[in-house]
């Protein structure tokens, strides 16, 4: 029991020590105030009109846009996937609820998404169009995009159980 006390004592002076940070009191009372982290419906970043641009050919007319985006590239590859590049003036939280709010209201399906502290995808699909939403958050007031497409054909497979061609099995699982 006696050893057991000065590892309590240090627990609890350690979890009072770090139970926030404090500063002066702008009253002058010499009383500690708690400091708190301002949340993102306390600092919305400020709206910047971008410079209307038009999606790609290969790209729906009708993928929502993040406003105020400013585009920077496209490019397709070989594989005929078209990847545009833009910018926003959004933060990463902001530029996240667009993509929830506005996607499906297009007509197009979201997938199940990831999102870290600094980036997140969402992707999505509709007919035979296949895409994803990449945001990378650079500060608390900018985003920048990668939207991907591109046209896949499932020909007389399932787009989610593809048939196995390994041989004489009869069964549509890759495994089996």
């Amino acid at each position: 029991m006696k050893r057991a006390l000065p590892a309590l004592v240090g627990v609890v002076l350690v979890l009072s020590g770090c139970s926030g940070s404090s500063t002066p009191s702008a009253t002058g009372t010499g009383q500690p105030t708690v400091a708190t982290a301002p949340t993102a419906s306390q600092t919305p970043c400020p709206a910047r009109p971008g410079k209307p641009f038009q999606w790609p050919a290969a790209m729906p007319k009708d993928l929502p846009k993040p406003p105020g985006a400013t585009y920077v590239s496209a490019t397709t590859s070989a594989d005929k996937v078209t990847i545009v590049r833009l910018t926003s003036s959004m933060s990463l939280q902001q530029s996240v609820l667009f993509v929830l709010g506005q996607v499906q209201k297009a007509g197009f399906t979201l997938g199940r998404g990831d999102a870290e502290p600094a980036e997140a995808d969402a992707p999505f699909g509709r007919g035979d169009i296949r895409g994803i939403y990449k945001m990378l958050g650079r500060d608390n007031c900018s985003t920048d995009w990668l939207v991907a497409t591109a046209k896949v054909s499932f020909g007389n497979m399932s787009p989610v159980l593809p048939t196995a061609s390994r041989g004489p099995s009869s069964s549509p699982l890759p495994f089996g």
